[in-house]
């Protein structure tokens, strides 16, 4: 089973890594998506084919080709037919190959405008949030501070305070995270007073 993130993803959606926290967040991307797998599983569920069931949506991904550069990542996952054009003609679908979201030139490389149109899964791009969300909440998080939701420091007259976004330290999903995922729903109970009820002695 793949990851729902790459350091690639992190890095496009938040900010630049330090190699440090590149380490960091390529051991914690698989242990975050088994805790979204978990939990959907705790429920009853499969979040892979939660993702394979999701709704389609169509996206364009645009490029400029140099006609040396034969390789070019796709911002998502392509799922069922792909089209590409290049300066507005459709170029030969055995003219490429698509792995991922690599999509790689073989033989005449392009040049000019690039346009890949194709379909995927809304909820895998959901999920890729959320995996990025919880590394930076990860990484934003000294490991060796106490857990506390807040703290400060002082050095002489400069004093500064903090909130930490993951005071306990501990690698899990928030009640929003499950919610956004769709693995949280609002119960509503209901308790009806007008109907007369017997009760026992």
């Amino acid at each position: 089973m793949s990851d729902y993130a790459t350091i690639n993803d992190i890095t496009q959606l938040k900010r630049s890594l330090t190699s440090d926290e590149q380490n960091r967040a390529r051991h914690l991307i698989p242990i975050i998506s088994s805790l979204i797998r978990y939990e959907a599983k705790k429920s009853g569920r499969d979040f892979d084919e939660m993702i394979y069931q999701s709704e389609l949506v169509s996206i364009v991904d645009a490029f400029i080709g140099d006609g040396e550069d034969a390789t070019f990542t796709l911002s998502n996952f392509s799922q069922g037919e792909v089209v590409v054009t290049v300066n507005g003609e459709e170029w030969n679908p055995n003219g490429y190959t698509i792995v991922g979201r690599t999509l790689t030139f073989s033989g005449l490389i392009p040049s000019g405008e690039i346009l890949v149109m194709y379909q995927y899964r809304a909820l895998a791009d959901v999920v890729r949030g959320v995996v990025c969300d919880i590394v930076m909440r990860e990484l934003n998080t000294p490991g060796n501070q106490l857990p506390a939701t807040s703290y400060s420091e002082t050095a002489g007259s400069v004093s500064q305070s903090y909130s930490l976004p993951n005071s306990s330290g501990s690698i899990k999903l928030w009640p929003s995270d499950l919610k956004t995922l769709g693995l949280k729903r609002q119960k509503i109970d209901a308790i009806d007073l007008m109907t007369p009820r017997k009760w026992g002695c």
